[in-house]
């Protein structure tokens, strides 16, 4: 019988992944980061939660990892050229569409974020549930040299060139998950943090102290964003030195020690040449996800870890 797997996920490392789970037809459920949520010219946005969603409906802007493919700007160009709105974020026409019928069930219907994301879920046809890490009010700090600022702000408005020093997650010690994942969390066979930012992407979840808990009674699987000293992507380099943790797999690996998540498996790239920690399993293989065959190839091999670690 093939395991179920719980997948915490982010918005674009994770979602690769996620493309090649999805032609495996794995079976799996999502819990995504909504610490870099936000309200724009009132449309809630929840931009890791919308990426997952598009990946598994098949629809993702494959690019940029952010949208839906082939979308129109029609409505972001007359907002910024004909009114003079400076919206901060490329939404598309499509994408705000989405974003607005989210809207609308939320502060129309009265829906809490799980439920509303659960009806878009199954209106896109979507086999496998994404649950948002929580219903509340968690917002992902960035302390820079300039001040602290949301996510957002510092990665798409500022491109991340303030120095960091530190982050953290607002709201988180109060907030709760929904209680849907946490019981499909503690239904679960096993674990698999994805190749996601670890600070601003994997963090925020861990930082809900119901999921925290549930996924350390669990076997834990994590693939690695980093090669060497470097993140595949983004801004976690900095992040991870900015919260006093090495930018690759030693640092990955202490850094989720330090919220009490001890891997039993650390899936790392073939070429990276930083030595692992010594009491983790390792497993290396070729991480690089650039089209979807790449994907498929890498969910296959992380399929038979995960049916190797939930049978231990």
């Amino acid at each position: 019988m093939e395991p179920r797997v719980c997948v915490l996920s982010g918005g674009t490392g994770t979602p690769k992944l996620l493309r090649g789970l999805r032609e495996l037809e794995a079976d799996f459920f999502v819990i995504v980061n909504t610490g870099e949520d936000r309200e724009l010219l009132g449309l809630h946005i929840s931009p890791d939660v919308d990426t997952v969603l598009y990946t598994l409906a098949g629809i993702v802007n494959d690019e940029t990892w952010y949208g839906v493919d082939g979308d129109s700007f029609r409505g972001h160009e007359f907002l910024r050229e004909r009114l003079g709105v400076d919206e901060s974020l490329r939404i598309g026409d499509v994408d705000r569409a989405f974003k607005q019928y989210r809207t609308y069930l939320m502060k129309c219907k009265g829906m809490r974020l799980s439920e509303a994301v659960d009806e878009l879920r199954r209106r896109l046809g979507i086999r496998w549930k994404v649950y948002p890490m929580t219903d509340d009010r968690v917002v992902t700090i960035i302390v820079t040299d300039e001040g602290e600022m949301h996510f957002h702000e510092f990665w798409v408005e500022r491109r991340g060139q303030p120095s960091v020093d530190d982050v953290r997650y607002d709201g988180s010690e109060e907030a709760s998950a929904p209680s849907e994942a946490v019981d499909d969390l503690l239904r679960s066979d096993v674990v698999l943090i994805g190749p996601s930012n670890p600070v601003t992407s994997i963090g925020p979840i861990l930082s809900i102290s119901d999921l925290r808990h549930a996924i350390r009674e669990k076997p834990v699987v994590v693939v690695s964003p980093f090669i060497g000293n470097e993140p595949v992507s983004g801004p976690a380099g900095k992040l991870m030195r900015a919260v006093g943790f090495e930018p690759n797999v030693r640092g990955l690996i202490d850094y989720y020690r330090g919220w009490g998540i001890d891997p039993d498996v650390l899936i790392m790239d073939e070429r990276d040449d930083v030595e692992p920690p010594e009491d983790v399993e390792v497993v290396r293989t070729d991480t690089i996800m650039k089209k979807e065959e790449d994907s498929i190839r890498l969910a296959k091999e992380v399929m038979s870890v995960l049916r190797e670690v939930s049978r231990a």
